[in-house]
């Protein structure tokens, strides 16, 4: 029986799937900044950007400990 502490290959697969989507939304979050001319829109946005990459790096983290452990 596999370990529980390790990821199932389906697992993996919505994991990445997670993780392309979030770093795919950041990039495109990212190019519109140069384009908003609204201070309270780009200020959104920014902080949209940086709950992204909090949630990002948790995924990111998630992998790493399961795949290390």
């Amino acid at each position: 029986m596999a370990n529980q502490n390790e990821l199932t290959t389906h697992e993996m697969l919505e994991l990445h799937e997670l993780l392309c989507n979030e770093t795919l939304g950041i990039k495109k979050l990212e190019s519109m900044i140069s384009m908003v001319k609204d201070q309270e829109l780009a200020s959104y946005i920014k902080n949209n950007v940086t709950a992204r990459r909090e949630k990002l790096k948790g995924f990111q983290d998630l992998v790493f400990d399961k795949t290390l452990q």
